[in-house]
C-alpha cells in the first residue's frame, strides 16, 4: 500500500458535495429563480432583465464556439452580468464590454437601472436568498454530518495535515470539523490573515481554502476581510460571481489560488468531490499539476445517473489533457461516497507497487 507523505493528498470540493445536505447547487438555484419569476409577484418585474441577461450569456458562449448543449448558465453567470450592468451605471466599467448589437439592447436596462435600480434590487434578492434557503436551508447542519467522514480520513493520513480546497460558499466543512484543529484563515478578532497558513509554525490538522469566498465573509472598501455572523449587505458580501471575476488580484483570493496551484503540483493524489470540471481556471491548475507526471492519480466523485463511468472519465481526460489511466471515477451521491469510499486504503490501491512498499532487501 502506498504511504502518503505530507502534501501528497489534496481534496477539492464542488457544489455537488453539499447537495445531500439540502444545499442547492448553481443549476438548482437558477431553476428556482426561473420558477419565482413565473409565480411570485415580487419577482416578476425582473423577468425581462433576466431573459436579456440569459440571452446575452448564451450569445457570448456561442460566439466562443460552444454548442447550445455545452452552455452552462448558472447563478455565477447571472450575478456576474448583473454586476456588469450595475458597474456601467456607476461608471466603473465601460459599456463596450457588451460588443456589437448587444450595446443598443443594453442601453434601456442601463437607463432603467438609473431610475429604478432594477439590477441592484434583483441582485439583492438573490444574495439574500443565497444566505437563507439556498445555502442555509433548514436542517443543513444535521444533514451535512457526512462531512465528518473527513475526520476518519485524516486519522488514516496520520501525522500529516489535510489540505481542503472548496469552490463552495457554504459552511459544511467548518461546521463538521469545528471540534478539530482546523485553520480557516481568521484570527481571534475574526480578521483574515495569510500568516495563519504558516505551515511550519502552526499545528493545525486541517487547512481550509475557500477559493470563491464564503457566505459569512464581509469586506468593505479599503477594510480587512472579516468573518461575520450577522446580516451582510450584498455589496459587502465577499464572494466571487462570474468567470471573469474569479482571478481576483487581491487576497484572500489571490493567496488561495496560488496555494491551490502549489499544492496541485505537490500532490500525488487529488480527490475531487462534486466538481463538474466546468471552470477553466480550476481545470488549468489541475492540468498544470498533472503535466508530465504519470504517477499522479485523480479521484473524481460525481453523481450522474445518465452517464457511464467510462464516458465521464473520457470527458475529464479530454478537458484536462491527462491520461484516462490516471483517473478513477466514483459515480455516487456525496453522502454515499464519503461513507463508503473515502478511505486511504481505497485510494492507495490506485497506485502501482513502488520500491517504498517493498520489504527491505528486495
Amino acid at each position: 500500500m502506498k504511504n502518503f507523505k505530507e502534501d501528497e493528498i489534496l481534496i477539492l470540493l464542488g457544489a455537488g458535495t453539499s447537495c445531500d445536505a439540502g444545499i442547492k447547487n448553481s443549476n438548482q438555484i437558477i431553476s428556482d429563480i426561473e420558477n419565482q419569476l413565473k409565480v411570485n409577484e415580487d419577482w416578476k418585474k425582473y423577468t425581462e432583465l433576466y431573459n436579456y441577461i440569459k440571452s446575452v450569456y448564451y450569445q457570448k458562449q456561442l460566439h466562443k464556439g460552444s454548442t447550445v448543449n455545452e452552455v452552462n448558465f448558472n447563478i455565477e453567470s447571472l450575478v456576474g452580468l448583473l454586476n456588469i450592468i450595475i458597474s456601467i451605471k456607476d461608471k466603473k466599467l465601460d459599456i463596450y464590454s457588451f460588443v456589437g448589437s448587444w450595446e443598443k439592447d443594453l442601453q434601456p436596462f442601463i437607463s432603467e437601472e438609473n431610475s429604478k435600480n432594477l439590477a441592484t434590487n434583483f441582485r439583492e434578492r438573490i444574495i439574500k436568498s443565497l444566505r437563507s434557503d439556498w445555502l442555509m436551508p433548514n436542517s443543513w447542519i444535521e444533514n451535512s454530518s457526512y462531512f465528518k467522514k473527513l475526520i476518519d480520513f485524516k486519522k488514516e493520513y496520520d501525522g500529516n495535515a489535510l489540505k481542503i480546497f472548496t469552490l463552495n460558499y457554504d459552511k459544511c466543512v467548518e461546521q463538521n470539523l469545528k471540534s478539530e484543529k482546523i485553520e480557516c484563515g481568521f484570527d481571534d478578532f475574526d480578521k483574515w490573515n495569510s500568516k495563519r497558513y504558516d505551515y511550519e509554525n502552526t499545528q493545525s490538522d486541517y487547512y481550509l481554502y475557500k477559493l470563491h469566498g464564503s457566505i459569512d465573509w464581509k469586506k468593505k472598501k479599503e477594510e480587512q476581510l472579516t468573518q461575520f455572523t450577522g446580516e451582510i449587505s450584498p455589496e459587502d458580501l465577499a464572494i466571487i460571481f462570474g468567470i471573469s471575476n474569479k482571478l481576483q488580484s487581491y487576497d484572500p483570493y489571490l493567496f488561495y489560488f496560488y496555494e491551490f496551484r502549489i499544492h496541485c503540483i505537490k500532490a500525488e493524489l487529488v480527490i475531487c468531490s462534486g466538481y463538474g470540471f466546468l471552470d477553466s481556471h480550476i481545470n488549468d491548475v489541475i492540468k498544470h499539476g498533472f503535466a508530465e507526471n504519470t504517477s499522479k492519480r485523480l479521484v473524481v466523485n460525481v453523481f450522474d445517473s445518465s452517464k457511464k463511468n467510462e464516458v465521464i472519465k473520457k470527458e475529464i481526460s479530454d478537458r484536462l489533457l491527462i491520461s484516462e489511466n490516471q483517473i478513477e471515477i466514483f459515480n455516487k451521491k456525496a453522502k454515499e461516497f464519503y461513507t463508503e469510499d473515502l478511505k486511504l486504503e481505497t485510494f492507495s490501491k490506485l497506485f502501482p507497487e513502488s520500491d517504498e512498499n517493498l520489504p527491505v532487501g528486495i
